[in-house]
């Protein structure tokens, strides 16, 4: 094989890396990718979406969901995946997605509820830092925010919403309105994300957007972009 050849063959294979997404190796993944897409679609196919530039300005996005939610229960077995926005350089605007778990504290619990769903708007470094360091990283109540208006408060405005650490919009029987976090821990899942993207992939690597966005993300991605249709 000549030189030339050599070179277009290497050339070729970066392509093929870094231009198709990649199917997910852990079913694990694909369902809480799946899970995700449809927490945000119905959000955002609501009467009261996430604004575009809300979601414009975010630095990241968690969609998680209880699948225990009751009297003397609370926050516990939350699960759920986190995606961090990209520089402009990048190819894709977010990262591909990252898994973690979530523990602890009430979270606006539940009484008779067996699923309550989260999305959590991320706009600040310290907001982020949650998702990426190791181990469990604690809430700081006094950080959190909210939106919505389900606990008889009026509709807080976007450039409000904008200079909150977090946004909170939870779902209770179909009807997103506000919640907080404070008291609650979230815990990075390196095993999830390791079976989903490959032994030698950090969390780390998934959200800085050195790992390519799988397909069964793209309807994710388009709802993150404010696209609904």
């Amino acid at each position: 094989m000549t030189s030339t050849s050599t070179k277009l063959l290497a050339f070729a294979s970066m392509v093929s890396l870094f231009s198709f997404a990649p199917d997910l190796r852990a079913a694990d993944m694909h369902e809480r990718i799946q899970t995700a897409t449809q927490i945000l679609e119905q959000k955002q196919g609501s009467d009261e979406p996430i604004p575009a530039d809300l979601l414009n300005h975010a630095k990241g996005v968690a969609i998680f969901s209880l699948t225990k939610a009751g009297l003397g229960i609370g926050g516990q077995g939350g699960e759920g995946i986190v995606v961090l926005r990209l520089g402009d350089k990048a190819v894709s605007t977010w990262s591909a997605p990252s898994a973690f778990n979530l523990g602890g504290g009430s979270l606006g619990a539940q009484i008779g509820f067996t699923e309550v769903r989260y999305i959590v708007v991320l706009n600040t470094d310290d907001a982020v830092r949650h998702f990426i360091s190791k181990g469990k990283v604690n809430w700081d109540a006094m950080a959190t925010g909210t939106a919505g208006s389900d606990t008889g408060t009026a509709k807080v405005s976007t450039s409000e919403l904008k200079r909150r650490s977090v946004i909170v919009y939870k779902d209770s029987a179909g009807i997103f309105g506000g919640a907080t976090l404070g008291g609650t821990s979230v815990e990075r899942k390196d095993a999830i994300n390791q079976q989903a993207y490959g032994n030698n992939v950090h969390t780390r690597n998934i959200l800085d957007g050195n790992v390519p966005t799988p397909k069964s993300a793209a309807r994710l991605y388009t709802l993150l972009d404010g696209k609904v249709s």
